[in-house]
């Protein structure tokens, strides 16, 4: 699942052109109506997977390239100040 919202983010920014235009309020909008549903799908079978790193890391790895995407910053900002700027809430505690 996180491979596919990550294929997902991707052809969103080269259809929407995120870099020059998207705000971050559609990006908000399409983190909770797609990508988050899309994550959390199956999570109360997954849970025991989520302690685990390499899941984990998937999911958060598919957060945080919105994240950048919708604060405009760069790659080398963590996963939770980016939760902080966007307002969002860490996947892995939504899971």
């Amino acid at each position: 699942m996180a491979d596919k919202c990550i294929k997902l983010i991707f052809s969103l920014s080269n259809a929407l052109k995120l870099n020059w235009g998207l705000n971050h309020e559609a990006l908000k909008t399409i983190y909770a109506g797609e990508i988050l549903p899309l994550l959390l799908n199956g999570a109360p079978v997954r849970i025991t997977s989520t302690e685990k790193g390499s899941y984990k890391s998937k999911l958060v790895r598919g957060q945080k390239l919105l994240n950048i995407k919708s604060a405009k910053a760069y790659h080398t900002v963590s996963n939770e100040a980016l939760c902080i700027l966007t307002g969002l809430t860490p996947i892995a505690m939504k899971v």
